[in-house]
């Protein structure tokens, strides 16, 4: 199977989920000929506690890695058998590009470099599974200039003040407004350095104030990248489809986070613009499962789900028992009519520089999502000092206007929901910290 987890894409761009630009071909095929989940919801607006619960199908109040030092513990503890180990005993050949840094979660060997389609050529004739981590829609957005133009609206061109700014989205890593400080500039010790990053992805900096004026540009530079990601999806289905597996093949295509282009003023998310939130475009995610023979063609799943979801169904459709600690639940039965109100909360949480955050930084921001509302809280480590805010997603999807109501019952229902959430974290990481001590 084909795991493909491009990083930081977002799905409002691309047409299978109603883009009417024309950025992603391939990538609507496969949601035509598959399963396409509207309401999938990420664990965090950065990569770290996403990837551990698509790999392990854990909650992030349960594996509690979501900074920099909670990561560092993880690397340095005995690593406790994951769904990837369990593959491998019965018989699944595991791979990945960019999973070493994973490497707890069961991952031993790095392919990134090496040619995919001639990966798929070699192993034709095996079961494999096969992690893919690509970062086209990760800042920076710089596309050929051919794609950024692609999705320019005719006649606009950039003027020198906008050149100068669209040179940082298009060069850094890191793009903050002013008055910000990552822990890249501040010094601070890196669990994990990138000397094994491609050279467009090593951590850079710029500080930049953008304004509605560069919007449609930055826009199209994250288009482009769209576009770019569609053309290596289209590459990998006619290799497959040319070696003769592809209707054997089960793929997947979806993402870690969202993406914020503009919305709240920055780019990028909450470890790139240091300013990151749980609004929606942060933590909505695509979803694609495509398996003929075994998923649907044409299947649209509007209820919500959770990204530790995927690898419990990933297991059912592969035939095997998942047998390591896990709290997600297959998505068969949905995807089959067999249940409704799947999973009527899903949480999410986040520290507004991810992790980029100082190791002084102890704001925290938390959500609890229904099909039709959210709740976030603010707060910071341990503290009862909730700020709390509610929005309506059917009348404002844009989640512009904080409708909370310390009254209102739908706001009592999830205050409490998430306040519990909140302490049930709290409670595990306090126990881990006492076992690790």
């Amino acid at each position: 199977m084909l795991f493909i987890m491009d990083d930081a894409l977002r799905p409002a761009h691309l047409g299978c989920y109603g883009y009417k630009k024309k950025t992603s071909p391939n990538i609507d095929k496969l949601a035509e000929d598959g399963v396409m989940f509207r309401n999938l919801t990420a664990t965090a607006s950065h990569t770290l506690p996403p990837v551990i619960s698509l790999v392990t199908g854990l909650s992030s109040a349960t594996h509690g890695v979501v900074s920099q030092k909670s990561f560092a513990k993880w690397l340095s503890a005995t690593p406790a058998e994951s769904p990837i180990h369990v593959m491998e005993k019965n018989g699944i050949l595991v791979d990945g590009e960019m999973v070493l840094r994973w490497h707890p979660l069961g991952f031993r060997r790095d392919t990134r470099g090496e040619d995919m389609e001639k990966y798929f050529s070699d192993h034709r004739n095996e079961q494999w599974f096969f992690y893919a981590e690509p970062y086209p829609t990760h800042l920076p957005y710089n596309p050929p200039e051919e794609y950024f133009k692609m999705f320019l609206e005719p006649g606009l061109t950039p003027d020198e003040e906008t050149l100068k700014k669209l040179s940082i989205v298009r060069s850094r890593l890191i793009v903050h407004p002013s008055g910000k400080i990552s822990k890249l500039q501040a010094g601070e010790k890196d669990a994990l350095p990138d000397n094994n990053t491609d050279e467009s992805h090593k951590r850079s900096f710029g500080i930049v104030d953008l304004t509605e004026k560069e919007k449609p540009f930055i826009t199209a530079l994250y288009d482009g990248e769209v576009k770019v990601f569609d053309d290596m999806v289209g590459r990998w289905v006619r290799k497959l489809k040319e070696l003769g597996i592809f209707d054997d093949t089960l793929i997947i295509i979806t993402s870690d986070h969202g993406e914020e282009l503009m919305e709240r003023g920055h780019v990028g998310h909450c470890s790139c613009n240091l300013s990151g939130t749980l609004y929606e475009e942060s933590i909505k995610v695509p979803l694609i499962m495509h398996l003929p023979g075994k998923l649907p063609a044409g299947k649209v799943i509007e209820e919500q789900i959770a990204q530790m979801d995927i690898m419990p169904t990933i297991f059912e459709l592969l035939g095997l028992k998942l047998t390591t600690p896990h709290e997600g639940k297959s998505l068969l039965a949905l995807i089959n009519g067999r249940v409704r109100d799947f999973r009527p909360f899903v949480f999410s949480e986040t520290m507004p520089a991810g992790w980029q955050a100082l190791d002084s930084d102890e704001r925290e921001v938390w959500s609890v999502r229904t099909n039709d509302a959210k709740l976030i809280i603010k707060t910071r480590f341990f503290s009862d000092d909730f700020e709390y805010e509610f929005y309506d997603l059917r009348k404002d999807p844009g989640e512009l206007n904080n409708c909370y109501d310390v009254d209102s019952p739908i706001c009592r229902k999830l205050s409490h929901k998430l306040i519990e959430y909140i302490n049930w974290a709290r409670t595990n990481r306090c126990e881990a910290q006492t076992q690790n001590a």
